[in-house]
């Protein structure tokens, strides 16, 4: 199962947007597990109730109606998360290809095979972010993700300076780019493809 994990620097920065973009005319059977932590909460919540996930106007339900065929919300305080999640995890179909992880604090107790961080420069960085800014394998800046609706053309940073192959190829898919079109967005940004399969870069 693919692992992408979905971060940002602050709230609205339109991590659902991204995700709900790339699930669309996706042809892998997708399930997306949104995450939230509440220290104030005596015990985690993990809801996967159809009443509750398909609420006209929530998060949960864009990615629904965007093409994500399993949608677990999480609600933890972050001592108990890794606990939660794998709750989460025990609820996914075996037959899940791809995994989309929404959340920042998560994303320390997970190594998802690709990890994307919204960039808002106009609200304050929360702390959760700051531990995942610098893990993050791409950074896209919120206001171009929000102005533009579409990933096609969409720009964005791939940091450190290595991606393996595997990633690249991952990327191209998610944002519907072609291979080439990866290939020359890592050769502009001087990216080293490490791992490469023989004649794909």
């Amino acid at each position: 199962m693919e692992m992408i994990g979905v971060s940002a620097s602050a709230s609205k920065a339109g991590k659902t947007t991204l995700i709900s973009l790339m699930l669309e005319d996706s042809c892998a059977k997708t399930a997306v597990i949104k995450t939230s932590v509440n220290n104030e909460l005596d015990q985690y919540k993990v809801i996967n109730d159809p009443k509750v996930i398909n609420q006209t106007g929530t998060d949960t339900a864009r990615v629904v109606e965007h093409g994500a065929d399993k949608v677990i919300l999480l609600e933890s305080p972050a001592a108990e998360l890794p606990s939660a999640y794998q709750l989460a995890r025990n609820l996914l179909d075996d037959d899940i290809e791809r995994l989309f992880i929404e959340g920042n604090t998560i994303i320390n107790f997970l190594n998802p095979d690709l990890l994307f961080y919204l960039e808002n420069n106009d609200q304050p960085e929360k702390d959760s972010a700051k531990m995942v800014k610098n893990r993050a394998n791409v950074k896209i800046n919120t206001n171009t993700l929000l102005s533009a609706g579409k990933l096609m053309d969409l720009p964005f940073i791939i940091q450190p300076e290595k991606m393996t192959c595997y990633q690249a190829h991952l990327l191209a898919d998610l944002l519907k780019m072609s291979v080439p079109q990866v290939g020359k967005i890592v050769k502009e940004q001087d990216i080293k493809i490490v791992k490469c399969q023989l004649g794909l870069f």
